[in-house]
């Protein structure tokens, strides 16, 4: 048997994280991944079910691997598969069902099942939404069983560690609890022995991740915050840098702001996850903050901005990226006007903006006022103007001040060029010339340019190498 296999992950950087240490397991048991034009024996669907078009989108791709790779063990697991794994059983082109709950034993469920018994292998039931909260008969792993670090050396410039798995939270427009199960924290002496792990596998950077990591700690014992956890992997660990993932406004706490300002490793660049700055919209969604919490947020994030451009060389401060839902139900025209002003207000970088998405058996599709998707689709447009509005801005004031920048080169050489981050997370690329610097390398550059990207609301900055 040549034992080569195929990896799909789908969606959230959870499930990218679980692609990579099954990809880790596979190879430590002598699988190949298959390379371009090659066969191969098992094909992983790492499914996302964050929406009802992420569900469909999951179903197709089995039957495009299946058609790509006839012969193939077809094995569907992830969000999807642990919500609907009758549904996604029922789809032709997949052999075997394994949910979230059943994921770190997925090599052992797949290949000790019977070709001629394909269906449901383990504990995944599909979902019953007269649910509200967390059901018993779910048995969801340990973290010390689900969260080994992956060493994957193609992804050692920024590696991402799972600290945090579920969610209570129950927002009335998502189904990830479900999926996810409740929050279950690594043990902080775990999570020290996983960053040195990768670490001396080559990495620079570390991203502590998470289902809802700001709630981490939650369920230990000692109650350890997030913001905690932060502060011992700076003290106990000689990472280069550590990067925060996406926070909800309440754990973007002053000490995280301190930590920030006091300790260069801890990269200055925030990514909020906002949805809204309307307190109105937020009560509806069920989030645990108000637009006053919002704004506090960001001003002291500011602040800091304003500290570490004081104190240190960083050009450009603290950066600061927010998610935001437009289009959510209840959210009328006076409530959108509202909010584009209340956003041109606060003080932020740049935004990640989505349509509301209706999902299948959340709370949410029980709301009134729902918004026409046609009128959705253009509240993202003007969102995200506005956002290429700030983000271009704010990269002129970088190139017309004509500061330095160190940047961390990500990839290889491509269409003449090499991209990096500098460590506030600003994308930059550069000529790559007659002797392109390696990935994974510091490069100091003066900052030329702005290319804007409109269809996308990006911007990069253009650079010259100065040493």
């Amino acid at each position: 048997m040549s034992k080569r296999f195929h990896i799909a992950n789908m969606g959230c950087r959870a499930n990218l994280y679980d692609g990579h240490v099954l990809h880790q397991d596979l190879t430590q048991e002598g699988w190949t991944p298959a390379a371009s034009g090659e066969s191969a024996d098992l094909v992983v669907i790492n499914s996302c079910t964050v929406t009802s078009q992420a569900d469909r989108d999951s179903r197709k791709l089995a039957g495009r691997l299946r058609r790509r790779f006839p012969g193939s063990t077809v094995v569907m697991t992830g969000c999807g598969a642990e919500i609907s794994p009758d549904q996604m059983a029922e789809v032709p082109a997949v052999d075997h069902v394994i949910g979230n709950q059943d994921k770190h034993r997925l090599l052992e469920l797949a290949l000790g099942a019977s070709p001629s018994a394909p269906g449901v292998l383990g504990g995944a039931t599909t979902l019953d939404a007269t649910k509200a909260r967390h059901s018993a008969d779910r048995r969801w792993p340990e973290p010390a069983q689900a969260f080994s670090p992956p060493v994957d050396r193609t992804v050692r410039t920024r590696t991402f560690l799972k600290v945090q798995e579920g969610c209570d939270a129950f927002c009335t427009f998502c189904i990830i609890p479900f999926a996810r199960g409740p929050g279950r924290s690594l043990r902080p002496s775990e999570v020290i022995q996983h960053v040195r792990s990768v670490q001396e596998s080559g990495a620079r950077e570390v991203v502590l991740t998470g289902t809802a990591v700001d709630t981490y700690g939650a369920d230990l014992s000692d109650e350890l915050a997030f913001d905690q956890l932060i502060e011992m992997v700076l003290e106990k660990t000689t990472i280069e840098r550590v990067r925060l993932p996406s926070l909800d406004p309440l754990a973007l706490s002053p000490k995280l702001c301190s930590l920030m300002v006091a300790d260069a490793r801890l990269s200055p660049h925030a990514h909020v996850a906002l949805q809204s700055p309307h307190s109105g919209i937020l009560k509806r969604m069920k989030r645990r903050y108000t637009a006053e919490d919002v704004a506090e947020s960001l001003r002291g994030l500011a602040a800091a901005g304003e500290t570490i451009e004081k104190t240190r060389p960083l050009p450009g401060g603290l950066f600061v990226g927010m998610d935001v839902i437009t289009g959510f139900p209840g959210e009328t025209d006076a409530i959108f006007e509202w909010t584009v002003e209340r956003l041109r207000a606060l003080p932020w970088h740049r935004l990640h903006v989505f349509p509301y998405s209706e999902r299948l058996e959340t709370a949410a599709t029980r709301l009134d006022g729902v918004v026409e998707m046609a009128e959705r689709k253009r509240r993202v447009r003007v969102l995200m103007d506005l956002s290429l509005e700030r983000l271009t801005g704010h990269y002129k004031t970088l190139v017309d001040s004509g500061s330095a920048l160190d940047v961390l080169i990500e990839g290889e050489p491509r269409d003449g060029s090499v991209r990096g981050r500098t460590s506030n997370f600003y994308r930059v690329r550069l000529a790559a010339g007659d002797s392109p610097p390696e990935r994974n390398t510091w490069v100091r550059v003066r900052p030329t340019g702005v290319s804007p990207d409109p269809q996308l609301s990006e911007a990069t900055l253009e650079a010259t190498r100065i040493s």
